[in-house]
């Protein structure tokens, strides 16, 4: 850490020592402000319209492996994973309901 800070402090000591020069380069400002001219703004919705299309590949991806992992696991007996199904979505839907009835 210290080789480090010892090559600072020179090239700072070096720094120091060059004369300072208040001139400027023969039309700098005009380089400087046609190249400002040149440059786009950044358009931020055109970022993420890109972002969001660049994502929607591996989503789409694996929505459709889900799918496909989702459909060949599935029971060979469908009436009873449609029963089960069925008493859950009516359990599910009418638990709200009992909480309100052990309330009053």
């Amino acid at each position: 850490m210290k080789k480090n800070n010892d090559i600072f402090d020179r090239l700072i000591r070096a720094a120091r020592r060059i004369p300072e020069n208040d001139q400027t380069p023969y039309s700098f400002e005009k380089r400087i402000m046609s190249q400002l001219r040149d440059v786009k703004p950044v358009d931020n919705v055109a970022v993420w319209a890109l972002g969001l299309w660049k994502a929607a590949v591996p989503c789409v991806a694996i929505m459709l492996l889900i799918t496909t992992w989702a459909t060949l696991s599935s029971t060979t007996d469908a009436n009873a994973s449609s029963d089960a199904l069925a008493s859950e979505l009516q359990y599910t839907m009418t638990q709200p309901f009992q909480a309100l009835e052990e309330s009053w």
